[in-house]
């Protein structure tokens, strides 16, 4: 073989090699579903929170603004874990005051969620509609107090939908409705008991959880007739 004809395919054989690569590096297996809830250093979103609280005879109402920033990061046994800080205002333009944290963990098909020493499967991976999970399977509903978290099946719907949480419009969404129970309902009759449990949460491409309802309240049908629970509403105002 000629030894002007060397160079020639050596340099055709480095620029087949280079283009295989750039093919092969640009090739990703990453879920785009991941960043319905994004984790990332500063990232942050407002709520404004809204809770109604039920004791025996007496209802309250309370208005209130919240923030979650992911803060920082840790590794326990080699898993690592995002810091999320939840902060409080009475009202907007209040200084911030630090509530509580939460630890949350992004595993091959999972993201756990960790708060008030319960640990929650709020995401499952890849998100599609109609997928349901056991999303409370590791929080202790043998306390009596967290009974009713028990057997909810999360259930993904509405993917890559708008909604409008009635605050602000998002494009692009995806649904996870906890629960939804009940029995009874005590202005038909008051004289029997009767419960109800609802819990949704609605996240936006990019932004995270931009929706959450919580209700529970229970009713006795002694001659007290008390009901008593609670109603939390939170609405993303701001993000970054």
């Amino acid at each position: 073989m000629s030894k002007k004809i060397l160079p020639g395919l050596l340099l055709v054989a480095i620029c087949f090699v280079a283009l295989f690569s750039c093919k092969k590096s640009t090739k990703s297996n990453t879920d785009a579903t991941r960043n319905y809830f994004p984790l990332k250093f500063g990232k942050y979103v407002t709520y404004a929170v809204d809770s109604i609280y039920y004791i025996d005879t007496i209802r309250y109402e309370i208005r209130s603004q919240m923030k979650y920033a992911v803060t920082d990061t840790f590794t326990d046994k080699k898993k690592l874990n995002y810091i999320m800080n939840v902060y409080t205002r009475p009202y907007d333009g209040a200084i911030w005051q630090s509530n509580s944290v939460i630890i949350i963990q992004s595993t091959a098909n999972s993201l756990l969620l960790t708060q008030d020493q319960n640990q929650y499967v709020k995401l499952m991976f890849p998100i599609t509609n109609g997928f349901s999970w056991p999303g409370n399977q590791f929080v202790q509903t043998q306390d009596p107090a967290k009974a009713y978290f028990q057997n909810w099946d999360y259930t993904y719907n509405s993917m890559n939908l708008p909604y409008f949480n009635g605050i602000v419009n998002f494009d692009n969404t995806v649904t996870v409705n906890e629960d939804d129970e009940s029995s009874n309902y005590l202005y038909v009759d008051s004289q029997v008991a009767a419960y109800r449990t609802y819990a949704k949460e609605v996240y936006a491409y990019n932004v995270g959880m931009i929706y959450k309802e919580l209700t529970h309240w229970t009713h006795n049908a002694d001659t007290t007739r008390f009901k008593n629970g609670y109603t939390v509403i939170m609405q993303a105002i701001e993000h970054n």
